[in-house]
């Protein structure tokens, strides 16, 4: 029997566990057994990696969603300064562009992510003067909501992170669960036949067997000898063009 590693993916073993769970099929009261226990844990590893992948799906959405919240709070940050140069056109002394953004708004929206909310306090702080000149009270409004929505956006993105991590840790765990039972079978099994325990092997998996391999050249061999038996035959010249087809 092969035995599995922890670095072995998940594909690797459910198709053990599947030919583990088929050839017991029918077998014997053992067999029998082996084949539910398995079962069991085939179905968990099954369900496991598609929950996985679910959560990676989510966490896709939810990296999408952050950015949308940061960019949306990005552009909230353009239309004050926007609304700061419309003031200072109709008054230059307040200076409005150069109080809020002493060294330009790009570096307000230069930070990426949790950064991004840290330059905020100092922002509202110089804000605060030149709330109720002409819209920026409504401008600032808008960044308010803008925050709340990155903040939330943050938050959803951390929580999918770790349902990733949540899942996948539950799929590494049912893989273990896979080896365990193959090897507890395997030695059940040669346990049974003790006079002959080389049959125990025929229950497992062995990928590298001259069985499996022929089995995997077999489909290609038989299209080859197809083509081979159809280019020999004297047919009308569609038959021929069809052996020629099945030869490549």
């Amino acid at each position: 029997m092969r035995r599995l590693r922890d670095t072995d993916g998940t594909s690797t073993h459910r198709r053990h566990a599947r030919y583990h769970m088929s050839k017991c099929k029918g077998a014997g009261t053992l067999h029998e057994q082996l084949r539910t226990e398995m079962t069991a844990k085939y179905t968990a590893l099954r369900d496991g990696a598609r929950a996985s992948e679910d959560a990676e799906d989510a966490s896709v959405d939810s990296m999408a969603d952050r950015d949308r919240a940061e960019i949306r709070l990005e552009n909230a940050i353009r239309d004050i300064d926007g609304e700061a140069a419309k003031i200072d056109r109709g008054d230059a002394t307040v200076n409005a562009q150069k109080t809020i953004f002493p060294q330009g708004f790009g570096a307000e929206i230069d930070p990426e992510g949790e950064d991004q909310l840290k330059v905020l306090p100092a922002l509202y702080t110089r804000l605060t003067p030149l709330a109720s000149k002409g819209e920026m009270g409504t401008a600032i409004t808008e960044l308010q909501q803008a925050e709340a929505g990155l903040r939330a956006a943050l938050l959803a993105d951390a929580g999918a992170d770790e349902e990733v991590a949540r899942r996948f840790a539950a799929e590494v765990a049912a893989r273990m669960a896979i080896r365990e039972q193959l090897e507890s079978a395997h030695g059940r099994l040669r346990d049974v036949y003790k006079s002959r325990p080389a049959l125990a092997e025929q229950f497992f998996l062995n990928e590298g067997s001259s069985r499996g391999a022929s089995k995997k050249a077999s489909a290609p061999k038989a299209k080859a000898d197809e083509g081979k038996k159809d280019e020999g035959k004297a047919a009308p010249e569609d038959k021929k063009d069809e052996g020629k087809k099945d030869e490549k």
